[in-house]
Protein backbone atom coordinates (compact mmCIF):
# COMPACT_ATOMS: atom_id res chain seq x y z
CA UNK A 1 0.00 0.00 0.00
CA UNK A 2 3.21 2.21 1.02
CA UNK A 3 4.87 1.98 -2.82
CA UNK A 4 1.27 2.72 -4.68
CA UNK A 5 1.28 5.96 -2.07
CA UNK A 6 4.65 6.78 -3.13
CA UNK A 7 4.30 5.98 -7.22
CA UNK A 8 0.96 8.34 -6.80
CA UNK A 9 2.83 10.62 -5.41
CA UNK A 10 5.74 10.84 -7.86
CA UNK A 11 3.31 10.86 -10.51
CA UNK A 12 1.57 13.96 -9.41
CA UNK A 13 5.29 15.67 -8.88
CA UNK A 14 5.88 14.80 -12.41
CA UNK A 15 2.65 16.12 -13.87
CA UNK A 16 2.59 19.53 -11.32
CA UNK A 17 6.18 20.06 -12.84
CA UNK A 18 5.57 19.25 -16.53
CA UNK A 19 2.61 21.88 -15.70
CA UNK A 20 4.73 24.61 -14.17
CA UNK A 21 7.42 24.37 -17.38
CA UNK A 22 4.70 24.64 -19.48
CA UNK A 23 3.19 27.83 -17.87
CA UNK A 24 6.56 29.41 -17.00
CA UNK A 25 7.74 28.82 -20.94
CA UNK A 26 4.11 30.21 -21.85
CA UNK A 27 4.85 33.16 -19.50
CA UNK A 28 8.10 33.91 -21.06
CA UNK A 29 6.76 33.52 -24.55
CA UNK A 30 3.82 36.34 -24.10
CA UNK A 31 6.94 38.52 -22.45
CA UNK A 32 8.84 38.26 -25.12
CA UNK A 33 11.93 35.88 -24.05
CA UNK A 34 12.64 32.39 -23.84
CA UNK A 35 12.91 30.70 -20.88
CA UNK A 36 16.73 29.53 -21.71
CA UNK A 37 18.78 32.47 -23.22
CA UNK A 38 20.04 32.61 -26.56
CA UNK A 39 22.64 35.16 -27.78
CA UNK A 40 21.21 38.34 -30.00
CA UNK A 41 23.47 37.45 -33.51
CA UNK A 42 24.58 40.35 -35.61
CA UNK A 43 26.41 39.94 -38.93
CA UNK A 44 28.22 42.73 -40.57
CA UNK A 45 28.75 43.53 -44.33
CA UNK A 46 30.16 40.46 -46.44
CA UNK A 47 33.11 40.55 -48.96
CA UNK A 48 33.55 37.76 -51.51
CA UNK A 49 37.25 35.78 -51.20
CA UNK A 50 38.26 32.97 -53.02
CA UNK A 51 34.76 32.27 -54.19
CA UNK A 52 33.16 32.36 -50.83
CA UNK A 53 31.48 34.82 -48.44
CA UNK A 54 33.55 35.95 -45.34
CA UNK A 55 31.76 38.54 -42.44
CA UNK A 56 31.77 39.36 -38.81
CA UNK A 57 29.66 37.61 -36.59
CA UNK A 58 29.13 39.14 -33.29
CA UNK A 59 27.69 37.56 -30.35
CA UNK A 60 25.57 39.57 -27.14
CA UNK A 61 24.40 38.02 -24.15
CA UNK A 62 23.28 34.24 -23.80
CA UNK A 63 24.46 32.07 -21.43
CA UNK A 64 27.00 34.53 -20.49
CA UNK A 65 24.76 38.22 -20.01
CA UNK A 66 26.80 41.10 -20.73
CA UNK A 67 29.72 39.13 -22.50
CA UNK A 68 29.95 40.34 -26.50
CA UNK A 69 31.86 37.49 -28.65
CA UNK A 70 33.59 37.78 -31.91
CA UNK A 71 33.86 35.39 -35.12
CA UNK A 72 35.24 35.82 -38.37
CA UNK A 73 32.41 33.13 -40.46
CA UNK A 74 32.99 31.65 -43.92
CA UNK A 75 30.29 30.41 -46.03
CA UNK A 76 31.96 28.23 -49.10
CA UNK A 77 30.46 25.39 -50.89
CA UNK A 78 27.05 25.68 -48.94
CA UNK A 79 28.56 25.63 -45.25
CA UNK A 80 28.90 28.41 -43.12
CA UNK A 81 31.57 27.43 -40.23
CA UNK A 82 34.09 30.18 -38.04
CA UNK A 83 37.30 30.63 -39.00
CA UNK A 84 38.86 27.77 -37.22
CA UNK A 85 42.80 29.03 -37.47
CA UNK A 86 41.50 32.65 -35.79
CA UNK A 87 39.01 31.13 -33.12
CA UNK A 88 41.18 28.77 -30.62
CA UNK A 89 40.03 27.59 -27.20
CA UNK A 90 41.90 29.51 -25.15
CA UNK A 91 40.21 32.69 -23.26
CA UNK A 92 43.13 34.87 -23.61
CA UNK A 93 42.52 34.86 -27.56
CA UNK A 94 39.10 35.80 -27.30
CA UNK A 95 38.10 39.17 -29.46
CA UNK A 96 37.54 42.42 -27.71
CA UNK A 97 36.75 43.87 -30.79
CA UNK A 98 36.76 43.49 -34.57
CA UNK A 99 36.95 45.45 -37.45
CA UNK A 100 36.25 44.12 -41.62
CA UNK A 101 37.03 42.20 -43.75
CA UNK A 102 38.52 44.15 -46.36
CA UNK A 103 39.16 41.72 -49.30
CA UNK A 104 42.01 43.68 -52.08
CA UNK A 105 44.18 43.00 -54.76
CA UNK A 106 42.86 39.15 -54.19
CA UNK A 107 43.85 39.49 -50.11
CA UNK A 108 41.80 39.36 -47.36
CA UNK A 109 41.98 41.48 -44.23
CA UNK A 110 40.49 41.53 -40.97
CA UNK A 111 41.09 43.87 -37.82
CA UNK A 112 41.01 42.22 -34.34
CA UNK A 113 41.76 43.13 -30.42
CA UNK A 114 42.94 40.67 -27.65
CA UNK A 115 43.33 41.58 -24.27
CA UNK A 116 46.73 39.67 -24.11
CA UNK A 117 47.87 40.64 -27.79
CA UNK A 118 46.27 44.31 -28.83
CA UNK A 119 44.92 45.13 -32.18
CA UNK A 120 45.98 42.75 -35.16
CA UNK A 121 45.82 42.66 -38.56
CA UNK A 122 44.68 38.78 -40.13
CA UNK A 123 46.13 38.81 -43.56
CA UNK A 124 44.48 35.60 -45.60
CA UNK A 125 46.23 35.26 -49.12
CA UNK A 126 44.52 31.76 -49.37
CA UNK A 127 41.57 30.39 -47.84
CA UNK A 128 43.30 29.00 -44.71
CA UNK A 129 45.53 28.62 -42.21
CA UNK A 130 45.88 32.52 -42.25
CA UNK A 131 48.98 33.91 -43.92
CA UNK A 132 50.31 36.17 -41.25
CA UNK A 133 49.34 38.67 -38.21
CA UNK A 134 50.41 42.07 -38.70
CA UNK A 135 50.46 43.54 -35.29
CA UNK A 136 48.56 47.43 -35.39
CA UNK A 137 49.09 50.50 -32.86
CA UNK A 138 44.99 50.91 -32.05
CA UNK A 139 41.93 50.49 -33.76
CA UNK A 140 42.35 53.78 -35.99
CA UNK A 141 46.05 52.27 -37.28
CA UNK A 142 43.61 49.21 -38.08
CA UNK A 143 41.11 51.44 -40.26
CA UNK A 144 44.13 53.23 -41.76
CA UNK A 145 45.78 50.18 -43.14
CA UNK A 146 42.42 49.47 -44.43
CA UNK A 147 42.15 52.44 -46.80
CA UNK A 148 46.02 51.90 -47.44
CA UNK A 149 44.98 48.52 -48.75
CA UNK A 150 41.41 49.35 -50.58
CA UNK A 151 43.90 52.19 -52.14
CA UNK A 152 46.25 49.14 -53.59
CA UNK A 153 49.36 50.48 -50.89
CA UNK A 154 51.11 48.08 -48.59
CA UNK A 155 50.53 47.31 -45.30
CA UNK A 156 52.86 49.25 -42.95
CA UNK A 157 55.02 47.77 -40.41
CA UNK A 158 53.70 48.87 -36.59
CA UNK A 159 57.17 50.92 -36.12
CA UNK A 160 56.79 52.24 -39.48
CA UNK A 161 53.97 53.28 -38.71
CA UNK A 162 54.36 54.72 -35.14
CA UNK A 163 57.32 57.00 -36.66
CA UNK A 164 54.77 58.45 -38.94
CA UNK A 165 52.27 59.34 -36.42
CA UNK A 166 54.86 60.89 -34.16
CA UNK A 167 56.28 63.24 -37.02
CA UNK A 168 52.37 64.14 -37.71
CA UNK A 169 52.27 64.72 -34.04
CA UNK A 170 55.48 66.97 -33.91
CA UNK A 171 54.17 68.47 -37.13
CA UNK A 172 50.82 69.43 -35.42
CA UNK A 173 53.20 71.18 -32.58
CA UNK A 174 55.07 73.27 -34.62
CA UNK A 175 52.21 75.03 -36.08
CA UNK A 176 50.86 75.38 -33.08
CA UNK A 177 54.01 77.52 -31.62
CA UNK A 178 53.94 78.96 -35.04
CA UNK A 179 50.36 80.47 -34.89
CA UNK A 180 51.40 82.35 -31.29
Amino acid sequence: MAIVQVILGLRSLIVKSAIFFIMAALLAWALGGTLFPRPEVVDFGKVSFKGGDWWLRMLAGGDQPGAVRWYLMEHVGGKTFEQPHLHQAEDSLVWLDAVGPVAADNVLYVGYQTARDGWQIAVFEQIAPVSRIVPALDRLSVERQFARVENGLPLQERDEERALREDLIELGDEEDTSSD
